[in-house]
């Protein structure tokens, strides 16, 4: 543990107890300004309740599900992206209450200076960096697809939800080309549909879907439809699926192509992973090549393309070639090799290139990746630990305070 390492470089990492004795997730950081004041930023939490000590700001680094914004929009101390909150928004249908800035910019709480970097993992996702009052760098990242804007610092907060290197599903690179056979191996003969999470995923297989020439409608789910229009440039003719759309989608017809004349082949033949300087585990992988050229017909419904979340690929009947955008391995569908995530090998190299002196590894919460690729840096010559290591851990008790310094 490196609570008290913590504590030498002017910050306390704790937790707190929500009001049924549980653990409310992620984490809360208390520290001194540069001027002197004693302040708690919350990251990705849920909000406090009222009668309880408030942190001076909530940090929403997203608008997934899994970091709690739904809870933290609905506080005026609340701070995220523009994009994040309209997102927020769109996805729970409640108005924004808190601050926003623009990916990029630096804004303010309390007196301190707290910049922004975008992490390429969703719309509007971001991490928060900034100074206590010993000059001690921070940097929070929330999940990270893209790491290469992010500064170097002293103690980094960051995720595993691909950090296990005994996993090989942890080792990816994302298999665009797979996406364009699935669309050219059956457009004009059958409909397809791609399971995906409504926000983040969906607009990257829309975009994707757009920039391999495919310019024919595609079909998804009214919330889903809302947040693709919202941050898709070109996202061309969205259609929305109604609830009985399973079985009406080929009501109407008009024409669709596949306009771009693509043509490439290529092979992955052994792949093989490394954990811990040993070969692990080896998986063959197919070889093949492709090409076409304009595809054009009426035959088909105006909805050839769907994107739906992934519980609901199921109810597509036998006539639908299902595929799942996702690296993950524990979906019982064809799955096509795309994430908004650094793999192992990606999370291990941006910390490297961050070199902080304290990691904490502190997404996916509850989750045994984060002790293990705390373990992970640990043999890789890095000061790391988990959010599950944690034990300053505060009650709901309005005296109830964590470490003072």
């Amino acid at each position: 543990m490196y609570s008290k390492e913590l504590a030498e470089l002017g910050f306390v990492i704790f937790r707190r107890q929500n009001e049924t004795g549980g653990i409310k997730p992620h984490l809360f950081i208390r520290f001194k300004s540069k001027e002197g004041r004693l302040l708690t930023f919350a990251i990705d939490t849920t909000r406090i309740s009222p009668s309880q000590e408030q942190p001076d700001a909530y940090f929403i680094t997203h608008a997934h599900s899994d970091h709690y914004g739904k809870s933290a929009m609905l506080s005026e101390s609340a701070w995220c992206s523009e994009e994040t909150a309209q997102a927020l928004e769109i996805r729970y249908e409640k108005t924004y209450k808190g601050k926003t800035f623009k990916t990029g910019d630096t804004f303010s709480v309390c007196g301190v200076d707290i910049q922004t970097f975008d992490v390429g993992h969703a719309p509007g996702s971001s991490a928060f960096y900034w100074e206590n009052e010993l000059g001690t760098r921070l940097l929070v990242t929330g999940d990270v697809k893209d790491a290469q804007f992010l500064p170097e610092c002293d103690i980094l907060l960051t995720e595993a939800s691909y950090g296990d290197p005994a996993d090989l599903s942890c080792y990816f690179k994302d298999d665009v080309d797979s996406l364009h056979h699935a669309v050219l191996s059956h457009i004009g003969e059958r409909r397809i549909a791609f399971g995906a999470y409504e926000f983040g995923k969906s607009q990257k297989a829309v975009s994707l879907l757009r920039e391999m020439g495919y310019n024919g409608p595609i079909a998804m789910k009214s919330k889903t439809l809302s947040l693709t229009e919202s941050f898709v440039q070109n996202a061309g003719e969205l259609v929305e699926l109604g609830s009985d759309f399973y079985t009406n989608i080929q009501s109407n017809t008009q024409s669709v192509s596949y306009s771009q004349s693509y043509s490439q082949s290529y092979s992955q033949t052994r792949l093989t992973a490394q954990i811990d300087g040993e070969s692990a585990a080896a998986v063959n992988m197919q070889t093949y090549s492709y090409s076409s050229v304009a595809v054009n017909t009426t035959e088909k419904s105006n909805c050839n393309i769907c994107i739906v979340p992934i519980n609901e690929l199921s109810s597509f009947g036998s006539d639908t070639r299902k595929y799942v955008l996702t690296c993950r391995s524990d979906y019982p569908f064809e799955n096509i090799r795309l994430s908004d995530h650094l793999d192992v090998d990606g999370l291990t190299q941006m910390v490297k290139n961050i070199s902080p002196k304290v990691t904490v590894v502190y997404h996916p919460n509850k989750s045994p990746r984060t002790d293990k690729f705390a373990k992970h840096l640990e043999k890789n010559g890095f000061k790391a630990f988990s959010i599950n290591q944690i034990q300053n851990i505060v009650g709901n008790e309005k005296q109830n305070k964590p470490t003072n310094f």
